[in-house]
């Protein structure tokens, strides 16, 4: 039977090409990044990813052919992440298994051991990343296990990382164990083709080890049960899935579960006993494994976790339940998985698109970025600009800075957002793409394929929702004075105040950029000058963006000013001047 792995070529986010496993280095080109995926798919998988452009949500069945252990160097020093390395090769040494079991990897940056799954004997499955992450979890505590998930990915051996130009490469346990970092270092200058692989034995010495989902659970004999702890998640598993809501309620059982450091395979046995069979068990499945890495949290203002509410509940006379309280050594280890967290593939360096990398202006997962100016300004360009990975600058698109993207288009139709995105990726005028669309977007369809458009306005819910479907990097919404909102919430400033801070919170449960695009106050609208008290609702938009951008200049002139009004984590009040072009491009002006 073949078997394929997923690839991706110069970033781990240009995936979706399933290949055989033993034509997989047909791809590999000199410096240039080349991942591979964890997991093998048959003909099933395959035919997924053809027909979708994706292995996203694709429950089928799943195999693997090595065990990977990642070990990534993050903040700490060279030479605690190489004897980390070696603890781990030690451990696997004392569990008594061949010599050649396993092969350990420089990656570049830390280090991969690979162990043979037939010293497992993993079966292919529908539920393999699942058994593979508890096993794992079993036999190493600290090891990152987030390489398991279904879409799990790694480096290919003697491929480069860019990031720090050296090569993954193999290391002999003599290399590893007498070698300083600096030598291993300077053997990772080059790939390493010739090296003298053996292959990885096993005789299934591990098997036993393999940690079983447990397939069912048993009643219990009569038990007290706490009532003033959340009783609406309470309520909500009693009453058991209803028609039209099952999909909703379950997002907020299992966020209740993640909150109060359930593991998932847990939660994911007590919602399939919630279910009864209503959902379908991939989909179950899905909605544990997204809610648990999404992250995704309700608080006591949230519609359906309201209609739950009983008042002998200890959240119910502040309505505080999605607040959080932390020791120092929690915040700690946050901070250390911050900082250690790669980015790259997932932020938009904005001031680099403007060709001012000087100033430290990211705009990182769990964002709100609010683009506000007067009406002919073009911020609906400049987002356009953005989200098509335009270097304003050097006046070209680079996709190596495109992330996938829903734009809510509330305004314009989608139609002519198409077109001026073919206008702004060709490089033409509006005539020239009239009279000859269907081969400009033949010849420039790769560099739209990460976006999606909706041209309805919805409400935040189905945004929301929308964003589960589509999990997108980064969500754009143009712009955010045609989001519907609740009856009860009145005016203008109250509106964007809701809207404002209902998506800070999807940007940070979601772990995703989100750009709003608002109007200037009235009295701002003929104004030639702008700063951030400009916006319409400007204190509420202050108060829930982390970075808020202006664009100032008037529909009949091709300058404008964009500036950064606000950065809460980096550089403020700098910016630069940009002429609108008939391509629809932003091209920044030499000053």
């Amino acid at each position: 039977m073949n078997l394929y792995v997923e690839i991706a070529q110069e970033s781990p986010r240009k995936r979706g090409l399933l290949v055989p496993k033993k034509d997989m280095y047909k791809y590999a080109k000199k410096d240039v990044q080349l991942y591979r995926s964890v997991y093998l798919y048959d003909e099933q998988g395959k035919e997924h990813a053809d027909a979708n452009g994706s292995i996203k949500r694709f429950f089928g069945v799943r195999a693997i052919d090595n065990i990977l252990i990642d070990i990534d160097k993050g903040t700490d020093s060279h030479e605690y992440t190489l004897k980390k390395a070696q603890s781990i090769v030690v451990k696997l040494k004392e569990l008594d298994l061949m010599q050649n079991s396993h092969q350990c990897f420089y990656s570049g940056t830390g280090y991969h051991i690979a162990i043979t799954n037939k010293v497992f004997n993993f079966p292919a499955h529908h539920e393999l990343p699942y058994l593979v992450k508890n096993t794992m979890r079993k036999l190493f505590n600290d090891i990152d296990f987030s390489i398991y998930m279904r879409s799990g990915i790694y480096r290919a051996a003697h491929t480069i990382n860019q990031k720090v130009g050296l090569y993954k490469i193999p290391l002999t346990d003599e290399e590893l164990f007498r070698f300083t970092p600096t030598q291993i270092m300077e053997l990772a200058k080059n790939p390493r083709w010739d090296f003298e692989y053996s292959e990885l034995q096993g005789e299934g010495e591990l098997e036993d080890k393999i940690v079983r989902v447990p397939e069912s659970t048993q009643a219990l004999d009569s038990v007290t049960e706490p009532t003033k702890v959340v009783p609406c998640v309470q309520e909500m598993l009693r009453l058991g899935p209803t028609e039209g809501n099952r999909h909703n309620t379950a997002l907020r059982i299992v966020s209740h579960f993640r909150r109060h450091g359930i593991p998932s395979d847990y939660a994911r046995v007590a919602l399939s006993h919630w279910n009864a069979g209503q959902l379908d068990e991939q989909h179950v499945n899905s909605l544990v494994e997204t809610t648990y890495n999404g992250n995704y949290r309700f608080s006591c203002q949230d519609t359906i976790m309201k209609d739950h509410c009983k008042t002998r509940c200890i959240y119910f006379k502040r309505k505080d339940y999605l607040v959080d309280i932390k020791t120092a050594a929690e915040l700690q280890s946050d901070l250390h998985q911050r900082m250690t967290t790669d980015f790259s593939g997932r932020s938009i360096e904005f001031s680099s698109m403007l060709g001012m990398p000087e100033f430290d202006a990211t705009i990182y997962p769990g964002e709100l970025v609010t683009i506000f100016g007067p009406t002919g300004s073009s911020k609906t360009t400049l987002a356009q600009n953005i989200a098509l990975g335009y270097d304003f600058k050097e006046d070209r698109i680079r996709e190596e800075w495109q992330l996938s993207t829903l734009y809510l288009s509330l305004e314009l139709s989608d139609w002519y957002m198409h077109r001026r995105n073919l206008q702004i990726v060709s490089n033409k005028e509006k005539e020239d793409v009239n009279s000859d669309y269907e081969n400009i977007y033949m010849e420039h369809k790769d560099k739209l394929a990460h976006l999606a458009i909706q041209t309805v306005a919805p409400n935040l819910n189905q945004i929301q929702d929308k964003v589960r479907e589509i999990q997108p990097a980064v969500l754009v919404v143009d712009y955010i004075d045609l989001i519907e909102t609740p009856f009860n919430v009145k005016g203008e400033y109250e509106k964007i105040k809701y809207v404002s801070h209902q998506l800070s919170s999807m940007a940070v449960n979601n772990d995703l950029i989100i750009i709003q695009v608002s109007q200037v106050a009235r009295e701002y609208s003929k104004n030639e000058v702008l700063d951030l008290y400009a916006g319409k609702g400007s204190g509420a938009i202050e108060n829930a963006s982390r970075k808020v951008i202006g664009l100032n200049g008037q529909a009949s002139s091709k300058t404008k000013k964009v500036q950064m009004f606000k950065n809460t984590d980096g550089d403020s009040d700098w910016g630069c001047q940009l002429e609108w072009t008939p391509s629809f491009r932003l091209r920044r002006i030499n000053e």
